[in-house]
C-alpha cells in the first residue's frame, strides 16, 4: 500500500476509547486495537505520516539506526487494518440488500421516530394492540382460519413478513443515526441454519453502553411500530388482504420474541452483553463454568458477575442442547421413515409417492450438519487448548 493510500486510510479511520476498550472503525468494519496502536493512529492523524512517525519515534525512544525499519513496520501494521475483517463474522454467505448510501439517507428521516414524544406514543399504542390481542383475541384471530389460503396468499403474507424484518433492520440503522453515528449497509445471510437480515452497525462500538442500548433496541422498537401499522391495516381491510396482514402481524410478534433470546447472537444477546459491559460474553461463557468450579475447589472469592456468566453458560448450553435434541429427534423420525420405505420399495417410489418425506430428510441432514458443525469445532478447540495448558 502506497504512502498516499495509508494517509487516506489514517484520515478515514475512527478511533475512540469506549468503556475502557480501544476501538477503531473503518469502512463499515469494527476493530479492537491495542493501546499502542490507538496512540499511533491518533498521532498520525494529527501530524501526518512522516511528521507523526518522527514524533512517535521520539516519544517511544526508538534508536536512530532502527527508525527506518520501525517506520516501515508501523505503516505495515496500519495498512493491515484495511483488508482485515471487522471481527470473526457469524453471518455466512452474506449479500447486500440495501447499500450504505441508501440506508444513510433513509436513516436521516427514520431517526425522527426516536424523539421521546414519538417513542412514548408508539409504545402506548403497541400496548393497546397487544392488550387487544391477548385479552380479547381480536387481532388476526379468525382471519387465517376462515379463508382457504392459496399459494399466492401465503406468498403475499411472507412478503409482508420480509418487509417487517427489513423494517426491523432499518430500526437499528435509525438508532445509529439517532446516537450520532452513520449506519452502513443492510444485508442478508445465514446465521447457523437461520436465514437472517442484518444491519451493519459496527460503529456502535464507538458509542457508550447507553447509546448501544438504543441501537440494539431499535429493531424491536420498529417492530412495535409495525404491529400498530399492521393492526390498523387488519381493521381497515377484509378477505385475503386481511389474511396477509394477519399472517405478517403474527409473524412479527413471533420474530420479536425470537430476537430477544439471549443464547444466540441476536438483539437479546447484545442487550445482555451491554448490560454486563462485556464485549465478549459468548467467549467468556465458554470457560466460566470451569473457572467457577476451580475457584470453588480452591475456596476463592467468586464475583457476582462470574456467577451470572456461569448461570448464563449453563442456560446457554441447555438451550442449545434442547435445539440439538429437537433436530436429532426430527431427523431420526425422517430418516427412519425414509429407510423403512427404501427397504420395501425403491428411490423412485420414495420420490414419487413421498416427496415431502424425501425433502424433509435431505433438509434435516443439511440442517443438522450446519447447526452442529460450529459447536463441535468450538468444543474441539476448547478441549484442545485445555490439554495444551495442562
Amino acid at each position: 500500500m502506497s504512502t498516499l493510500d495509508i494517509s487516506n486510510l489514517i484520515a478515514q479511520v475512527q478511533i475512540k476509547v469506549v468503556d475502557g476498550a480501544y476501538q477503531a472503525a473503518f469502512n463499515g468494519r469494527h476493530f479492537r486495537i491495542q493501546p499502542r496502536m490507538y496512540e499511533a493512529l491518533g498521532v498520525l492523524q494529527e501530524d501526518g505520516v512522516d511528521a507523526g512517525s518522527e514524533r512517535l519515534m521520539e516519544r517511544w525512544g526508538i534508536a536512530p539506526e532502527s527508525r527506518p525499519s520501525f517506520k516501515t513496520e508501523l505503516l505495515e501494521q496500519v495498512a493491515r487494518l484495511a483488508p482485515e475483517r471487522a471481527s470473526t463474522s457469524y453471518i455466512q454467505a452474506s449479500v447486500t440488500v440495501l447499500p450504505a448510501s441508501l440506508v444513510q439517507r433513509l436513516s436521516v428521516h427514520l431517526a425522527l421516530l426516536f424523539r421521546r414524544p414519538v417513542v412514548w406514543t408508539v409504545c402506548l399504542l403497541a400496548l393497546l394492540v397487544l392488550g387487544d390481542l391477548f385479552l380479547f383475541h381480536q387481532v388476526g384471530g379468525t382471519q387465517l382460519r376462515s379463508l382457504d389460503l392459496s399459494g399466492r396468499d401465503l406468498l403475499m403474507g411472507y412478503l409482508c413478513v420480509l418487509a417487517v424484518l427489513l423494517f426491523h433492520e432499518l430500526g437499528h440503522a435509525a438508532g445509529m443515526r439517532h446516537v450520532g453515528q452513520p449506519p452502513h449497509e443492510i444485508g442478508f445471510g445465514f446465521y447457523l441454519i437461520f436465514p437472517v437480515f442484518f444491519a451493519n452497525v459496527s460503529n456502535a462500538w464507538l458509542v457508550d453502553r447507553h447509546s448501544r442500548f438504543v441501537v440494539n433496541l431499535g429493531g424491536i422498537y420498529f417492530q412495535l411500530l409495525a404491529s400498530v401499522i399492521l393492526y390498523i391495516g387488519i381493521a381497515l381491510t377484509e378477505g385475503h388482504t386481511q389474511a396477509w396482514l394477519s399472517l405478517a402481524f403474527k409473524s412479527n410478534l413471533a420474530t420479536a420474541l425470537f430476537v430477544l433470546i439471549p443464547f444466540i447472537r441476536n438483539d437479546g444477546y447484545w442487550l445482555l452483553a451491554d448490560f454486563l459491559g462485556l464485549h465478549d460474553l459468548y467467549q467468556r461463557a465458554g470457560g466460566m463454568c470451569w473457572i467457577v468450579y476451580r475457584k470453588l475447589r480452591e475456596k476463592a472469592a467468586i464475583s457476582g458477575t462470574e456467577w451470572f456468566i456461569a448461570v448464563y453458560a449453563v442456560c446457554n448450553y441447555s438451550f442449545l442442547g434442547f435445539v440439538c435434541y429437537g433436530l436429532l429427534n426430527s431427523s431420526y423420525r425422517n430418516f427412519s421413515q425414509t429407510l423403512e420405505i427404501l427397504v420395501h420399495h425403491s428411490w423412485e417410489f420414495l420420490a414419487l409417492e413421498h416427496p415431502r418425506l424425501l425433502v424433509s430428510s435431505t433438509i434435516s441432514l443439511v440442517v443438522l450438519f450446519f447447526f452442529t458443525r460450529p459447536f463441535l469445532l468450538r468444543a474441539y478447540t476448547h478441549v484442545k487448548s485445555r490439554f495444551q495448558t495442562t
